[in-house]
């Protein structure tokens, strides 16, 4: 293995001297190095938007011991079937498309009569890791936080109740900061139940899971020896990474899931291994209602950055486009999220999509007549619950051809938004009347909005 990397680095500086030069080959070097200082700013889209750094954290708390454990979680494996399911962090705290899928998954599971053990590993990092005696892992149950404690110790306590474990299956949402050693211990002590391995993101494929070369634009996912991807910051990573991944894939039990047609084809033709069980399955779909009678419209069009304003979803792209219109009285521009960024350009309204309030973000949508979603996320999304919250809300919407889930739905639903080549084309729609034209056009019948019915289950 180090011997291949070493090779990769080899051909890629080579490359590098001569196709564009020394001064070019220093420059990438320079550049390898500030990504790698960015990369605690990297966040990923359809799980959570919340920093997830490389540093390892400093655990300070109480660890629950193997009798602590029984005397918390003891009658829970005596009386119900369970299903195990593991995530890179607290669903309970952090708010996010994959943990409203979690949360979603356990209220569900909870109804059925069967229990939820939940393990996440404490402040977990972009890779995967081997677990050693320090290591810390979290544990919530139905939904209840119950404590901190050491991998081994929840093993070693599993492993003596094995005899009363009733799993019925491990739900798999990310691997980040995990030790797949340890996955597949559990799996063995649950005498190895159908394992659902879902598709949140291509953290299987690269531990650049955005799969954006050097955090920049999207790769496609390219074959792991090839010459694009020994480019990348990400590509000595990767040859190590998946490799663990193929070993992992080779328990029989796995299914993988996946919350878009576009997703699954993305992973199964970039992953090496092939005839992977699969399901689409996905997180919601939209029950539309007759269209609502077009109100009067005199005012700006009102342009809505929708969700977390971070470097993937395409804000970069907003910030200029606000630049360039924000005075412009045609448009209104808003950022509608739980983060705020203040600017004489567009105005902030906050909100917040828990699993209390799944429909806030539509409600906010409506209540502030947006017109438009802007959806420009530049890697490639494997469902977007903004998507569907944007059109249950009656919102056209603006993206580009890399935003994965969010295009391939538009390619199918062509009367609900736009997708554009890149930014030039985007700031030739909004500096003339093309905009305008198409809402008139595509609803000319009426607003269309829909109910989000979440699925549980496939």
């Amino acid at each position: 293995m180090k011997v291949e990397i070493f090779f990769i680095k080899v051909q890629k500086t080579f490359h590098i001297l001569k196709e564009e030069g020394f001064k070019t080959l220093i420059s990438r070097i320079k550049t390898k190095a500030n990504i790698r200082s960015r990369s605690t700013s990297i966040q990923p889209d359809s799980f959570s938007d919340h920093i997830i750094t490389e540093s390892k954290a400093i655990f300070i708390g109480k660890i629950l011991s193997k009798e602590k454990i029984q005397s918390k979680i003891v009658s829970l494996l005596a009386d119900s079937k369970i299903r195990i399911a593991f995530s890179h962090d607290n669903y309970l705290e952090n708010v996010g498309g994959l943990q409203l899928k979690i949360a979603d998954e356990q209220l569900a599971v909870n109804r059925s009569g069967k229990g939820y053990l939940h393990i996440f590993p404490y402040g977990a990092g972009l890779s995967l890791v081997e677990f050693n005696e320090d290591s810390v892992i979290g544990i919530n149950l139905n939904g209840e936080w119950v404590g901190y404690t050491h991998p081994q110790i929840l093993t070693n306590f599993l492993l003596e109740r094995s005899s009363e474990l009733n799993v019925d299956g491990l739900s798999i949402h990310q691997l980040m900061g995990f030790d797949l050693g340890f996955i597949e211990k559990v799996i063995e002590i649950s005498r190895s139940p159908k394992v659902i391995f879902w598709l949140h993101d291509f953290f299987s494929l690269c531990p650049g899971y955005l799969l954006l070369r050097n955090d920049l634009e999207f790769c496609g996912a390219p074959d792991v020896r090839s010459n694009a991807c020994s480019l990348c910051v990400y590509g000595e990573r990767r040859l190590k990474h998946i490799e663990k991944f193929i070993s992992f894939f080779s328990y029989e039990n796995i299914e993988v899931f996946s919350p878009s047609e576009f997703a699954l084809n993305l992973w199964e033709k970039a992953f090496p291994i092939k005839r992977i069980a699969s399901t689409v399955c996905p997180h919601a779909s939209l029950e539309y209602h007759e269209p609502s009678p077009n109100a009067p419209k005199n005012s700006a069009i009102k342009v809505a950055f929708v969700g977390f304003p971070v470097h993937h979803k395409g804000w970069e792209t907003w910030l200029k486009l606000t630049d360039k219109f924000g005075s412009d009285p045609r448009y209104e521009f808003i950022l509608i999220s739980e983060t705020r960024r203040p600017s004489r350009n567009f105005k902030n309204v906050s909100v917040s999509v828990t699993k209390e309030a799944r429909n806030r973000m539509v409600e906010v949508l409506i209540d502030r007549n947006i017109d438009v979603a802007f959806l420009w996320s530049i890697c490639p999304e494997t469902f977007s619950f903004t998507l569907y919250e944007s059109l249950a809300a009656g919102c056209t919407i603006l993206t580009n051809r890399n935003s994965g889930n969010i295009q391939a739905y538009i390619r199918e639903h062509s009367d609900v938004g736009l997708i554009l080549e890149n930014e030039n084309a985007l700031m030739t729609v909004f500096g003339g009347n093309d905009l305008a034209d198409y809402l008139a056009k595509s609803n000319k019948d009426g607003r269309k909005s829909a109910r989000i019915v979440l699925n549980n289950g496939c």
